[in-house]
């Protein structure tokens, strides 16, 4: 039985797609969660911010809209991957289609990532007066797969490929008009 990797990214990112829905759809009840102040932070790409200030709210909301950012990002690479065919590789809805998703991830991406740290510095003062317990005040880049620095690298790759497919398009309709 011979495994089509075509069909198994498909199947994969179809199942990606459905549950980032399920998980945007409930992003929203984190204004909700934290409201009560029961709750008084959450982590952010390795960076742990406190519920200490009003602006927590926006940094939050824009965690909210980097996951929906996300979630575009996902929508794009599912379309690639039902776009594609083992004889159809190079057109110009994939090209588009690259270049939104890491349009996409580069932008949730640091629209999650710098709020954040900003934040995180901004209130640090506020954050040690009130006795919070901090386990480290230094910035955490990572290195696995939920680092921001690789998210970026993705999609900076991701836009790459789309100029590369773009002039490989404008290669074969030269090569086609010397014909």
């Amino acid at each position: 039985m011979k495994i089509s990797w075509l069909s198994l990214l498909r199947a994969i990112m179809t199942l990606i797609y459905f549950f980032t829905w399920m998980s945007a759809i409930l992003a929203p009840i984190a204004f909700f969660v934290f409201a009560d102040k029961e709750q008084t932070s959450f982590e952010n790409f390795g960076v742990t911010i406190f519920n200490v200030h009003w602006t927590f709210y926006v940094v939050l909301s824009l965690s909210v809209i980097g996951y929906f950012l996300f979630l575009a990002m996902i929508f794009h690479l599912k379309k690639v991957a039902y776009r594609i065919t083992p004889r159809r590789f190079i057109d110009s809805e994939i090209k588009n289609h690259f270049y939104k998703a890491g349009l996409f991830c580069v932008m949730g991406a640091l629209l999650t990532k710098i709020p954040a740290v900003v934040y995180k510095y901004s209130t640090l003062v506020i954050v040690k007066n009130k006795k919070v317990l901090i386990k480290d005040a230094s910035l955490q880049l990572g290195v696995s797969f939920d680092s921001v620095l690789v998210i970026l690298a993705f999609g900076i790759f991701l836009i790459i490929i789309s100029k590369i497919i773009d002039q490989s398009i404008q290669l074969k309709n030269e090569n086609d008009l010397t014909i």
